[in-house]
């Protein structure tokens, strides 16, 4: 209890920790993959400022993309696709602690864990801030609920405040896809990268039905996986056998081919819709969005001796590193504090410094779990065999655990997204597609992930009873549906059981299990 206040609480001892890592950087850090991740997260909050503006006529709240309508600033999007080369970083990170972890002790649920818990402790101090605040305001004052888009749609105000969730869900999913792209990679790299990138282009570019229309979604996953699946070969140095020739020739032809389609055609090419029109480039991602990131990819990479020289320079790889250290908190902030600026009427130019102090201020937990140091971010050797657990003893029980938890915690997410965080009721029932929720059974969903996913593997004495818990949680969400709606969808009663006897089942064994100690 005291570590989840301690998320809410400002504190400044965490830049010590700061100042630690950066003294003992290991020599063999890749530094470069640090640059993507920090300036891929840049380049989407520059993205923001840049181009959205907001405005009010006769009492309408209006809100614009102004890539929407200018060529030159849609151009500017596709240098600046920052998502891609993120995810390619969390790729090359997701390789090198998937082979740390379990080669060293065998502990595929600890991979799960720290890879989730890295993101999630900015995220839940974020989610119940802008909780409390949209609550707050929104009762109190006339902070509008709905704004006006370009194509006279209708954009709930959580919706736009909340659009840094998308990345969050994304991570969730490639994290825990992570032990099965792995091994895909492991056993057939190119294959499976190319299977990755053809099924992306064969979605977006064929016509499905109206009533079919939703597969287009599957992308979510195939786009994401396939750029992540990028970051893999960089680990193992595979990418390393492609000339600097081949980067450069590769993002010529992806940026002069989205300039052609520019000048010869009227198809939407902006990368950066932030949901706020139905025609949309990123959600799901398409072929462009796809072009633009290797595209872009290649740029970088091409740059990449350069990049790693410079931030060499110890003066430069401080600032770097200070900002490293807040670079989510930083990004989940961004959106939020553009709004509110706007509805204060406060100056733009005053936007940096707001937000840095909304880092200082709510960036303790990220700056304390900050790591530099570690000699794990090593590339990994391609011919280094997969790994297998050395402590096999439980490991399927304690990795299921920790998979089905993540997984709990993604619904979490992004039910909290759909729920709008209470501003028109905790239990107000919104639906998309099969999937219904409220806020109240989001936060149960993302409430139940972290407890189970940070405390039934550490603390066996305490599995019994969390597991008990758990699963009467989940009977709390089917009764409170069929008590306030009458009716529960065949998804979310099969859903809430299954997880239900799962749980049970894994109280059940472990209760029964005991240890006997062998001379």
């Amino acid at each position: 209890m005291i570590k989840i206040i301690k998320l809410f609480l400002p504190g400044f001892k965490s830049f010590k920790t700061i100042k630690k890592e950066i003294e003992n950087t290991s020599m063999s850090r890749e530094r470069f993959i640090d640059f993507l991740k920090v300036v891929g997260l840049l380049m989407v909050i520059f993205n923001t400022t840049y181009l959205i503006r907001f405005n009010d006529s006769f009492g309408e709240y209006l809100i614009y993309n102004l890539s929407f309508d200018d060529s030159l600033k849609t151009s500017y999007t596709w240098f600046t696709v920052g998502m891609a080369l993120f995810f390619f970083s969390v790729g090359f990170t997701n390789k090198i602690a998937w082979y740390s972890n379990v080669g060293r002790d065998g502990s595929q649920w600890k991979f799960l864990t720290d890879r989730v818990n890295a993101l999630l402790g900015p995220v839940i101090v974020w989610i119940f801030v802008i909780t409390i605040s949209l609550n707050i305001y929104t009762r109190t004052t006339n902070v509008p609920l709905y704004f006006t888009s370009q194509d006279d749609g209708v954009v709930p105000l959580t919706e736009f405040i909340m659009w840094p969730l998308w990345l969050v869900s994304i991570y969730l999913v490639v994290v825990i896809f992570s032990p099965f792209t792995l091994f895909l990679h492991k056993t057939n790299p190119y294959f499976t990268l190319a299977a990755f990138v053809l099924s992306t282009v064969a979605i977006d570019t064929f016509e499905f039905p109206l009533a079919f229309s939703y597969l287009r979604l599957i992308n979510y996953l195939l786009f994401w996986l396939a750029i992540h699946q990028l970051g893999y070969f960089f680990a193992d140095g595979k990418i390393f056998s492609f000339k600097i020739s081949f980067f450069i020739s590769l993002s010529l032809l992806s940026f002069g081919y989205l300039f052609y389609k520019s000048n010869s055609s009227d198809e939407f090419l902006s990368l950066s819709s932030y949901r706020l029109i139905l025609t949309s480039n990123e959600d799901p991602p398409t072929l462009y969005y796809l072009i633009a990131s290797l595209g872009l990819s290649s740029v970088f990479l091409t740059l990449r001796k350069p990049i790693e020289e410079a931030l060499k320079n110890k003066v430069l790889w401080n600032i770097f590193s200070y900002i490293h250290a807040n670079i989510f908190t930083l990004f989940l902030w961004h959106i939020f504090i553009l709004f509110f600026m706007y509805i204060f009427n406060i100056e733009t130019f005053l936007y940096v410094f707001v937000l840095l102090l909304f880092a200082i201020l709510f960036g303790d937990y990220e700056r304390s779990v900050f790591k530099l140091s570690s000699n794990i971010i090593s590339r990994v050797n391609p011919l280094q065999p997969w790994p297998t657990p050395i402590k096999a003893k439980l490991s399927f029980s304690n990795f299921s655990l920790a998979w089905i938890s993540s997984l709990l915690v993604l619904i979490g997410i992004f039910q909290i997204t759909l729920g709008g965080i209470g501003l028109s009721g905790f239990f107000t029932l919104r639906e998309l597609y099969f999937i219904s929720s409220n806020t109240f059974e989001a936060l149960i969903k993302l409430g139940t992930g972290l407890l189970l996913l940070n405390l039934t593997i550490r603390r066996v004495d305490l599995k019994f009873r969390i597991l008990l818990i758990s699963a009467a949680l989940q009977a709390l969400i089917l009764i409170t549906r069929n008590l306030m709606f009458d009716e529960i969808s065949e998804f979310d009663l099969y859903f809430s059981s299954g997880l239900i006897i799962f749980f049970m089942y894994i109280a059940f064994i472990n209760r029964n299990y005991k240890t006997v100690n062998s001379v």
